[in-house]
């Protein structure tokens, strides 16, 4: 009986004990759980902004390419040896300035031919006009004896016969002068085309010393000291240099299919480096494709920048600033309203009954502290700024104005 007693005690002083740490945590928990249903009950306050109606010229700020307003590859023409390479990659060059000297001893060779056989011409023909001295001589001669015996036949001295021999003589030396000129004129045409063959010749041996076509900058160099040029070469099209005329540079712009319009030759743009943030290079849009390219649905759109300086260069990433010309509808929202989720940019509305309703919206051109929006709201809406979890569709919300 004491043993049951005992172990009744022992029980009762453990339920006791349990009961003692148990209470005080249930009491907290209940406690808790009532604070968290208040809190659901709660109607959670919320930061509201208006959307921004604006109508005003709209500046298009796009990606742009630099590229040179002229570029060519340099080429040779006379077949040898380069001794002597005056310019290298990075090098400005002037119109006319010699790149590179080509030894020829093959066309000098050709030249000296065609000079020495352009002499010869010219006395064959001091020869040809001789004969026709000659040939003028005995014409003259013939007339005057033909004369003779005509007079002689007619008075009865000479037969018949023997003036029209005199007069065949005649003829044969008619016939001779023709002759004689028909050789002159020959001569004259060979001489003719001997001088073009020496002009064809000196004019490639000029090609001997490769000129720039225009002032630029060597931006590709592909030949050295001691490099063969041959006609194989030649035909071949290798360029020995790549010339670009940076002085005036072409900056091409794609413009989006829904900005089309805010195009017009003759626009003022303003191109910017994001490497020289405080640098500003003035330019004007010179034209457009017309057209937008199948795989991107952009205008191509050139700007022609005068660089000042030479501080852009061909191939250059840059930023261009197309300034509006006519006015245009916007909205704008802040920021900090918009939410990017994985079904597309969204923004969250207080409507009636000051509950949430969100919407799917269109975004255009990012302005830093302001998103313009292209579609999905009509100007009217109150928008929550920073949505937090308690926001949630349908959900009740206190609403109170963003303070600027």
């Amino acid at each position: 009986m004491k043993r049951i007693l005992f172990l009744l005690a022992v029980v009762l002083g453990l339920a006791g004990l349990f009961y003692a740490g148990w209470a005080p945590r249930q009491r907290q928990i209940d406690l808790v759980t009532a604070e968290a249903k208040a809190d659901s009950k709660e109607i959670p306050v919320v930061t509201v902004s208006g959307v921004k109606v604006t109508e005003k010229p709209a500046d298009l700020l796009l990606p742009a390419t630099v590229t040179a307003i002229g570029e060519t590859p340099v080429y040779a023409r006379a077949e040898g040896y380069i001794v002597k390479r005056y310019v290298d990659i990075g090098d400005y060059v002037k119109k006319g300035q010699v790149l590179v000297q080509i030894d020829s001893p093959e066309q000098d060779q050709q030249l000296r031919q065609a000079r020495s056989r352009l002499d010869q011409l010219k006395a064959s023909l001091g020869q040809v006009q001789a004969q026709v001295q000659v040939v003028e001589a005995n014409l003259h001669l013939a007339e005057i004896t033909a004369k003779r015996q005509q007079e002689l036949v007619r008075e009865g001295v000479f037969s018949k016969q023997m003036g029209d021999e005199s007069a065949a003589v005649l003829a044969a030396r008619q016939a001779d002068k023709l002759a004689a000129e028909a050789n002159v004129n020959a001569a004259r045409e060979n001489i003719k085309a001997q001088e073009a063959e020496v002009q064809r010749i000196t004019e490639l041996t000029a090609f001997q010393k490769v000129t720039a076509p225009f002032d630029g900058l060597i931006t590709v160099r592909n030949c050295a000291v001691g490099n063969l040029i041959t006609t194989a070469s030649l035909q071949a099209g290798r360029e020995l240099f790549r010339l670009s005329d940076i002085s005036v540079l072409r900056v091409f712009v794609n413009v989006p299919q829904q900005n089309v319009d805010d195009v017009i030759v003759g626009q003022k743009a303003v191109i910017t480096l994001q490497d020289l943030p405080k640098a500003l290079f003035a330019g004007k849009v010179t034209r457009t494709a017309n057209a937008l390219d199948l795989a991107t649905r952009t205008l191509l759109t050139e700007v022609q920048v005068t660089n000042q300086g030479r501080t852009l260069l061909p191939g250059m990433y840059a930023r261009a600033q197309l300034e509006g010309h006519r006015l245009k509808r916007m909205l704008l929202i802040p920021g900090d309203t918009l939410l990017t989720p994985a079904g597309g940019p969204q923004v969250a509305t207080v409507g009636k009954g000051s509950r949430v309703k969100f919407v799917k919206v269109e975004v255009g051109r990012d302005y830093g502290l302001e998103v313009e929006i292209t579609g999905g709201l009509t100007g009217d809406e109150v928008l929550v700024v920073n949505p937090s979890d308690d926001v949630r569709e349908g959900a009740p919300v206190r609403a109170n104005k963003r303070k600027m």
